[in-house]
């Protein structure tokens, strides 16, 4: 799981859904990608999963496009 934000940021963390519906799921940080400028109060816009390798792409305001591997 991962999630972007305004500060040029992306937080990537690991996901786990208990067994037991009553119990919390767990919720690991596992990295912080920083490559993105913020431009006019924004930071990274978009990011999505690789279907198949384990990679992330991303877009910012700054009109980068990121590949982290």
């Amino acid at each position: 799981m991962a999630s972007a934000s305004n500060d040029g940021t992306i937080h990537v963390f690991h996901f786990k859904v208990q067994p037991d519906n009553l119990q919390e799921p767990t919720v690991l940080p596992l990295k912080v990608l920083r490559g993105h400028s913020i431009r006019s109060y924004e930071g990274v816009k978009c990011i999505k999963f690789h279907p198949k390798q384990p990679w992330v792409f991303s877009v910012g305001k700054d009109g980068k496009l990121l590949l982290w591997t």
